[in-house]
């Protein structure tokens, strides 16, 4: 009789470890379908250009340039017509430039606290590639086996100390990225593929809010440790002061 117990005690024990895979192994094996690690850590500087396309018709489009830096350095440019929207990070220092070109006129911000660890945020995501960041204290969670978007997914869950969540579905069956859901409810889907530099990029990128589609980004190019222009996250101190 005992041995019966402890056999069926085994047996529990290998079935609750059956349906709790290890956090460490999705993620691993997501990164595998993105590039090899070589190519994931190798990633110091990326630019990317396209176009945002809203859903609503009486929306104008924007056309947007991202370029980011490892580990927390990004510029931020949308255009539309001839207003321009750059948001400047360099550190733990970050800013915000409106202007507009045909009245020549620029109006500049700070960053608020909240904004500035927002964009911290996004910035490290950039380079991440699905890992958390433990260094500054980024946990992860198993959410258990989900739906998404007709898919069976894995839902992990990627809490900042300071606030910020992303949540990731991977597909079961093939490990690929369905969605990512931000703490403030936008998801965003990747539609098609290219390969820059030996790593996946989508071409487009869709956004929901509430299942429903807000816009889409046009991914045109995608630039990989290419040379930056100098200077392009200064920040303009002497215009905040």
């Amino acid at each position: 009789m005992k041995s019966l117990i402890c056999s069926s005690l085994l047996l529990a024990a290998l079935s609750l470890s059956a349906a709790t895979p290890s956090v460490n192994d999705i993620i691993q094996r997501a990164r595998a379908t993105v590039g090899s690690e070589k190519a994931l850590n190798g990633v110091v500087t990326l630019e990317i250009t396209g176009t945002i396309q809203p859903t609503n018709p009486k929306v104008p489009e924007a056309s947007i340039v991202i370029i980011a830096r490892k580990p927390s350095s990004q510029r931020l440019e949308v255009r539309m017509d001839n207003l321009v929207e750059s948001t400047i990070l360099d550190g733990d220092e970050g800013c915000i430039v409106r202007s507009n070109l045909e009245q020549n006129a620029t109006q500049m911000r700070p960053l608020s606290e909240k904004e500035l660890q927002r964009v911290q945020f996004n910035t490290q995501q950039f380079f991440s590639f699905y890992e958390p960041d433990f260094k500054h204290g980024e946990q992860i969670e198993y959410g258990g086996i989900e739906q998404r978007r007709g898919v069976r997914c894995h839902k992990l869950i990627y809490k900042h100390p300071k606030g910020m969540q992303l949540t990731r579905y991977f597909a079961v069956n093939d490990d690929s990225l369905i969605s990512t859901q931000t703490d403030m409810g936008v998801e965003s889907v990747e539609v098609e593929e290219q390969v820059i530099d030996g790593i996946k990029f989508p071409k487009k990128i869709e956004y929901y809010d509430n299942q429903e589609k807000i816009h889409t980004i046009l991914i045109a190019d995608v630039k990989v440790n290419k040379p930056l222009a100098p200077g392009i996250f200064e920040i303009p101190k002497a215009k905040a002061e």
